[in-house]
């Protein structure tokens, strides 16, 4: 099917007179999780990770270039049919820096235009110029012309959420919007992606798996509030009077009029936008930078923060049952999968109050799979295996909450080797848990900080520390992170992240441990900074106790001993009362409060 679908796209190729097809992981909405219908990357090559780009060449091979999390998937899904690009290797490019060292003739690449945002194409173009490379902007993208079979989109209704979830009107957020608009001149602003408009509406949807958003494009204007959507005669205009909503095929036309009118400056922000928008407009009528949304929904408010920290103890005590019937299971000898305890996880999830869906896909690897850092879907063919650890990572979309939360736990009795490795890799996350650093402080140098143990070491990881999530949104966030790559947002208060440091080992297996914690002014007791800027630091969120097991206490500095300690306290005094099960409630004292000798 994929060989059928790559040879069409060739000829394609052949008949435009192009050179090759660049295919990123995105769509019109530049969506991390993509509704069915979006899902082209998969389509033309197999391929499920979330992220990753393909490039057809008429002729020769074809190409997929995937980072660390996806060096051991790509290879199983797709070397008979791509040579595979593991970005973060020595000598490996990313795929528009090795289009541009094809150099023996002048190549023309289609790229689609709404699926690459303004920020990414101009980077492309400078590489591409050198080496006398050209765009050619196609109307249909390719992949859909030979995608047999295509889903239809899904389009589900929208419901509103209250204050008592969100903390703030949705008339209260456009004034604020409206008001950076004029301290920066602009009169329109153009919002495409799902987790901002679901944001500013204080609406939720379910196009998207795992993400409670819905398809839709926002136009603010100083007057106007428009959101282009696939149902807007549902009755959500009663609930939201200072929207207008239209049809989502709207969108286009109603913009391009926008641009027949030369004297208004549009705002598009270079990161969550495309180029299919931004071409619409001259360029003279185009403000670009980052758009106010983007801050606003990233430094939670109270209410928002509130919602987190109950659907963490929600998440917490769910995946705390989990973790006993596993051990039960184990002792009783009786089969146990991947697969089962992915099940069994979500059944616990499900029975929790406000429980919506999972925040993506379960992880739940055993073994050796648990160095493939987004492996799944889980098999019920892997057996849990005594000698073996387990790799779970797993979240719930809950009454306001969106969570995170990575553990992994020993099967049996476990190995020096083992015991070694995880004791690194919590001293990490202890280390950034207990960081306190200055305002304007970003993630790259905390990324460091996080690393340092493991580098002494002589280990590593491939994927970045820590990401933002969203207040019942999406469990990926921007622009905050924790990771190796410089950018330019500054950790600031209200801001949920994640901390999650690891270590893999092809064939052996993975070792990963994230809570997501807030960001938060220090209390008193710290010298003034010299600088005078405020202290800055992190309070932990998921309270779910680590593999005392896996612990070489001796491994650990004194300090370290008291945080840890400290943490499972306040683990067994959040999650006992909401144990109603012995059994469980004996499972996790013993987890919090081991013998230790």
């Amino acid at each position: 099917m994929f060989k059928d679908r790559i040879n069409l796209v060739k000829n394609k190729l052949e008949e435009l007179d192009l050179d090759a097809l660049m295919v990123l992981s995105s769509d019109g909405h530049l969506n991390e999780y993509l509704p069915l219908h979006n899902r082209r990357l998969k389509a033309i090559s197999g391929f499920t990770g979330s992220a990753g780009t393909v490039v057809i060449m008429r002729e020769g091979r074809s190409h997929l270039f995937v980072d660390s999390r996806y060096h051991l998937q790509a290879e199983e899904e797709c070397r008979s049919l791509f040579e595979v690009h593991k970005l973060g290797m020595e000598g490996v490019f990313d795929a528009h820096k090795w289009i541009a060292q094809q150099d023996l003739k002048p190549l023309k690449i289609a790229v689609a235009p709404y699926t690459i945002t303004p920020k990414q194409w101009k980077r492309y173009q400078a590489s591409w110029e050198k080496a006398g490379h050209t765009w050619a902007v196609l109307e249909e993208n390719l992949v859909d012309h030979v995608w047999d079979n295509r889903p239809n989109s899904v389009n589900h209704t929208l419901y509103p959420l209250g204050e008592e979830l969100t903390g703030e009107s949705s008339s209260s957020k456009l004034q604020k919007i409206r008001k950076k608009m004029n301290q920066e001149g602009a009169d329109v602003l153009v919002l495409s992606m799902l987790d901002e408009i679901a944001w500013l509406t204080n609406l939720r949807g379910s196009d998207v798996a795992h993400n409670p958003v819905f398809e839709s494009y926002a136009v603010i204007l100083q007057e106007r509030a428009l959101c282009f959507c696939h149902h807007p005669d549902s009755g959500i205009a009663e609930q939201r009077p200072e929207w207008e909503f239209e049809l989502y095929e709207n969108y286009l036309s109603f913009i391009q009029d926008l641009a027949s009118n030369s004297t208004l400056k549009i705002w598009l922000d270079p990161d969550a936008t495309t180029m299919g928008t931004k071409t619409v407009f001259d360029a003279s009528q185009v403000l670009e930078s980052q758009n106010p949304v983007v801050l606003a929904k990233a430094c939670k408010n109270r209410v928002e923060i509130t919602c987190s920290e109950q659907a963490h103890l929600h998440a917490a005590v769910a995946l705390v049952r989990t973790l006993a019937q596993l051990e039960e299971r184990l002792k009783l000898s009786l089969p146990a999968s991947e697969a089962w305890f992915a099940e069994e996880l979500q059944k616990e999830y499900s029975n929790e109050t406000g429980y919506v869906e999972l925040s993506f896909p379960t992880i739940a690897g055993a073994g050796s799979n648990g160095a493939i850092v987004h492996y799944g879907p889980p098999s019920d063919k892997k057996p849990l295996e005594p000698e073996e650890m387990l790799l779970v990572d797993s979240g719930i979309q809950c009454s306001g909450g969106t969570t995170d939360c990575t553990r992994t736990v020993s099967l049996g009795r476990p190995t020096s080797k083992q015991k070694e490795l995880y004791t690194l890799v919590l001293q990490a996350h202890i280390r950034l848990s207990k960081q306190v650093f200055p305002e304007g402080t970003h993630g790259v140098a905390l990324d460091s900080i996080t690393r340092s143990g493991l580098w002494n070491a002589g280990l590593d990881y491939g994927h970045g520390t820590g990401h933002g999530v969203g207040a019942f949104l999406n469990v990926h966030e921007g622009p905050q992170r924790i990771s190796p790559v410089s950018h330019d947002v500054a950790l600031k208060p209200g801001m949920i992240i994640s901390n999650e440091p690891g270590y893999y080992e092809s064939g052996w297996g993975g070792i990963r441990l994230e809570n997501l914690c807030r960001v938060k002014s220090m209390e008193s007791g710290l010298h003034q900074h010299p600088g005078g800027k405020a202290w800055l630091g992190f309070e932990t969120l998921m309270f779910v106790p680590f593999d005392q097991n896996l612990i070489d206490r001796d491994l650990l500095a004194s300090d370290e001993l008291q945080w840890l300690d400290q943490y499972h306290e306040k683990t067994f005094g959040k999650l006992e009362n909401m144990l109603e099960n012995k059994q469980h409630r004996d499972w996790l004292k013993k987890a919090c409060h081991p013998a230790h000798p």
